[in-house]
């Protein structure tokens, strides 16, 4: 506790009195000077350290939520247009999980909808938020069990949703074990045998994508890959008569499967 107004009205009080002739003037000067340093100065210094903290954790709190719902709305974008689970688990979010007013509440819609139109890709607001809280550990676990819970708001886990979250994880620098731990909160898959636990690895995402295992054959892969890649076609979408929103996803969808394949047979070869 600061003890410099105690001290130096302590020291006033302490020759006021003792001039004034009072008994134990200097001794009573220094109890009364202390205990009014304390209240006039002291007590106000702590007050203003206390609201300038408090400002500190509010400015805080509104970085972290406006990561939240920047990264929840791409994550919600991942596997075609948002629906209308994914709004209410938004709307569960502003109203249940941070409690926020209907001013801040229309603050992050629009947080939400600069963030589901923006062009940048994920990993762009995935950096930015662990560069500003990589020293906050609870919170990047928190922004990890957000992802997963706005993945699942829609009942199932789709590749392209998984391919994010895998992701996510290692730029967060989460390992397989606690991926997995947070994963099985939200989708009953049984996690592997003790002993037995997959490492990180680089081209998790790309075998997400393709919805393919580790240990599958390069012609089982092959097969994922050939299904996937009739299935999201530009040119068969648009022979069905699809949207435009539609044929922009699907494009985007077919140059990811090309991809998480390429990456695959690529560090098969090596």
């Amino acid at each position: 506790m600061e003890i410099r107004g105690k001290l130096l009205a302590g020291i006033v009080g302490m020759i006021l009195l003792d001039r004034m002739g009072i008994p134990f003037g200097a001794l009573w000067g220094f109890i009364l000077g202390s205990a009014l340093g304390h209240l006039l100065f002291d007590r106000r210094r702590d007050f203003e350290v206390s609201e300038q903290e408090f400002r500190a954790y509010q400015r805080r709190q509104g970085a972290f939520v406006y990561h939240v719902f920047s990264l929840c709305a791409k994550m919600a974008k991942a596997d075609g247009p948002i629906n209308q689970n994914e709004v209410g688990f938004m709307e569960k979010l502003i109203r249940q999980q941070f409690r926020l007013t209907d001013r801040a509440r229309h603050d992050v819609i629009r947080v939400w909808k600069a963030a589901k139109d923006s062009e940048a890709p994920f990993e762009q607001y995935a950096r930015v938020f662990y560069q500003e809280f990589s020293r906050e550990r609870h919170q990047v676990l928190n922004m990890m069990d957000l992802l997963f819970a706005t993945a699942a708001a829609d009942g199932r886990l789709n590749p392209r949703e998984e391919e994010l979250l895998l992701r996510a994880a290692g730029l967060f620098h989460i390992g397989r074990l606690q991926y997995d731990r947070i994963k099985y909160r939200y989708y009953q898959a049984p996690p592997p045998p003790r002993g037995q636990q997959p490492r990180w690895s680089p081209l998790d995402p790309y075998y997400a994508i393709l919805g393919a295992q580790p240990s599958d054959s390069v012609d089982v892969i092959k097969q994922k890959f050939r299904k996937l890649a009739m299935q999201w076609h530009p040119d068969k979408l648009l022979a069905r008569g699809a949207s435009n929103e539609a044929l922009r996803h699907a494009k985007e969808k077919f140059q990811q499967i090309n991809e998480a394949y390429e990456k695959i047979l690529e560090a098969r070869k090596s």
